[in-house]
This record gives structure tokens, C-alpha cells and sequence, in this order.
């Protein structure tokens, strides 16, 4: 069936309240959605005035009694511009992009009669929110939930109800992230790629690394993470450490790699996974729901949770079969075209539209 042109989709009144993830590269992040969506964003405040600055003080009781660690005064005034727009007419619709971050008390709102609609995309998993963000009341005003794991729902549905609880997964940029010229046996070495810090296993890493610095020289691993982070590959030598590059040498390093090696301890979506996918990079992740969610036995191996042997034995299949290793590379880029922004943001579409007062 055609897909529907999007503005047959989303509301005319779509405010999208929005903010930068550090350490994203610019292609990267969830923020990306409102590029597709097509509503009014509000960006967090870059520009801080001394009224501004007075406003905040005024109301920092507010970011003390949030219940999240992440809502700072940046939330708050990103909270009021939308309560701004909020008051102006009925038949809008909210959605915050970080839930965790910045959706507190918009729907608070509703008790002045207005009639608009309010939907937040959550990124932890159920164990990091809860440490995350400790009073929930504020959850139970949204009229939607998204979440971007299928290991979410059980935690959401429980605190709104099934129906206003789903799963959409995480949009990748498939065209500016895309594969390059294979990248064949250039001087006989095998490139495993590691990209990103927040919920990533390096000590499964180091120790996998380490194994195969004597059971194959020629693999060779770059790890792209902050410089803080590098003590744990101290004495590899199989292992090239890179921190603050250039969106266009990420993009690089994706497309020359033979695997994206990216060892988890929990999660959700995560941007590296696909963006390695939409760049044709066959995969070797944990076995953990989240990933099962965007990976499968066509574009990847999963391994056990922790487990550097499995992670070395994986690293040496694909060595071996570059018939596999192609296979593979072409199921990636196909899995990442199925989530291209264009698709996330119609299904996203489908939900404003249900919504919408």
C-alpha cells in the first residue's frame, strides 16, 4: 500500500518541544523526528537574558520538586513556552522528545479546560527510569506514551493502561548514513568498530579485544568514546582510541569497518546500531530484548550478556565468511531503510492523529 503524503497525517497544530543530546553526532538523535514531522519546535533556551535568568530563579521550587534528576531549568523553560502556546486554542498537540528530560507539568493544564492532547517518547529502560525520574503522578496526564523498546511497554502500560502506550522504534537517517565501497581485505586486516559510552559493556570489550590479540592479529579494533573512558583498553595494542571526531569521520569509520562490535549491558534503541546498520555494517551485539528489537539473526550475532568469548568467536565467524559478512551487510541496510524517519514519523503521525482532541 502507497504511504500517505505526511501532511494527510499529522496535525496542523504539532508542537514539538525538543533538545540536543551531547556527545549525538549532528546527523544523530531523536531530535531528528522533527525534521519529518513537519510541527513548530521549541528548542531549549541558548540565549540565557538576565530576565530569563530572573525567571528561573524565581521558579527553581519547581526543577527541586520535579521527581526527575534530569529536569533542570532548561525543561522548565522549554514547559512554559508550551504552556504559552497551550492557553492560545484547543486541538493541539504536544510531543515531548525526551520525556525523562522535560515533560512535567504541561498537564497540569487541562483543569483550565482546554482541550489539547500530550504525548512523550521515554528512552531508559524500565531500571535506569526508575532511578531517573522519582515521582510518576505527572505520567498519568499524558494521553500517549512512546517508547522505543518493546522491553518498556510492560513498565508504561502498568502506570497508563495498554492503550495509551507504544512502540515505535528509533528513526535513522538513511540517507546521509548509507554504506560506502565495501571495505574488502585493505592490508589483510579485519575492523571492528565500537562507537558511544551511555550503557556500553567495555570491560567485555577489553577482555574481548585482549583474547584476540593472540588468536588473530589481524583484527583490529576502533574504539570511537570520551577520553575518559580509554583506560580500559590500556596495553591493547590491537586497539586505535579515538574521542571528539568530526561527524564526517564517524561516517568514515562506519563505512569502512568489516563489524560494528557494540558489547551492552542494558538499553533501548541506540543510535550507533543503526546508524552502523544503515551504512551496511554487519553487527555483533548482546542478546538483550532491546536489541532484538532492531537486530536479527539476518543482519547480526547476538551474544551473551558479558560473555568476550562469544564476542571472539562471532568477530572470527564473520572473518571467515565473507559470503556471510556480504549477506549480512545487505540485511542491515535493508532492516535501516524499514527505519528511516520518513516511516517513524508517519507511525507518529498515526498517533497525533489518535490524539488529537
Amino acid at each position: 500500500m502507497a504511504l500517505l503524503p505526511m501532511n494527510r497525517w499529522c496535525p496542523a497544530d504539532l508542537i514539538i518541544i525538543s533538545m540536543r543530546m551531547r556527545g549525538h553526532a549532528g546527523p544523530s538523535g531523536y531530535d531528528r523526528l522533527a525534521d519529518f514531522v513537519h510541527g513548530t519546535v521549541i528548542h531549549p533556551v541558548k540565549d540565557w537574558t538576565m530576565p530569563r535568568r530572573a525567571l528561573a530563579r524565581a521558579l527553581r521550587f519547581l526543577n527541586e520538586r520535579s521527581g526527575s534528576v534530569w529536569y533542570h531549568r532548561d525543561s522548565l523553560l522549554s514547559e512554559l513556552q508550551a504552556a504559552k502556546r497551550w492557553v492560545h486554542r484547543d486541538g493541539q498537540v504536544f510531543h515531548f522528545l525526551y520525556g525523562e528530560n522535560s515533560y512535567r507539568y504541561l498537564g497540569i493544564l487541562r483543569q483550565a479546560g482546554h482541550r489539547n492532547g500530550i504525548v512523550a517518547t521515554y528512552h531508559l529502560p524500565p531500571e535506569g527510569f526508575r532511578t531517573i525520574v522519582h515521582d510518576l503522578n505527572h505520567l498519568k496526564r499524558l494521553d500517549a506514551a512512546v517508547v522505543v523498546a518493546t522491553s518498556q511497554l510492560g513498565f508504561f502500560s502498568e502506570l497508563l493502561g495498554s492503550e495509551r502506550v507504544f512502540f515505535v522504534p528509533h528513526g535513522v537517517d538513511v540517507d546521509y548514513f548509507s554504506p560506502g565501497e565495501p571495505p574488502g581485505e585493505r592490508e589483510g586486516v579485519f575492523r571492528c568498530l565500537f562507537v558511544g559510552s551511555h550503557l556500553r559493556d567495555f570491560m567485555t570489550l577489553a577482555r574481548a579485544a585482549d583474547l584476540l590479540q593472540t588468536r588473530d592479529r589481524d583484527v583490529r579494533f576502533t574504539v570511537v568514546t570520551r577520553s575518559s573512558l580509554h583506560h580500559h583498553f590500556n596495553g591493547l595494542n590491537n586497539v586505535e582510541l579515538l574521542a571528539g571526531i568530526s561527524d564526517r569521520r564517524l561516517l568514515q569509520l562506519y563505512q569502512e569497518s568489516h563489524a560494528l562490535v557494540l558489547p551492552l549491558l542494558s538499553g533501548t534503541a541506540n543510535n550507533t546500531l543503526l546508524e552502523g546498520m544503515a551504512c551496511g555494517l554487519p553487527i555483533v551485539s548482546t542478546d538483550i530484548p532491546a536489541v532484538r528489537d532492531y537486530v536479527d539473526a539476518d543482519q547480526g550475532i547476538l551474544t551473551a550478556r558479558g560473555n568476550a568469548d562469544e564476542i571472539v568467536e562471532a568477530v572470527m565467524a564473520l572473518k571467515a565468511d565473507g559470503e556471510a559478512l556480504g549477506r549480512m551487510a545487505r540485511h542491515c541496510r535493508l532492516r535501516a531503510l524499514e527505519l528511516s524517519w520518513e516511516n517513524v514519523a508517519r507511525r507518529m503521525c498515526e498517533i497525533y492523529a489518535l490524539v488529537s482532541p
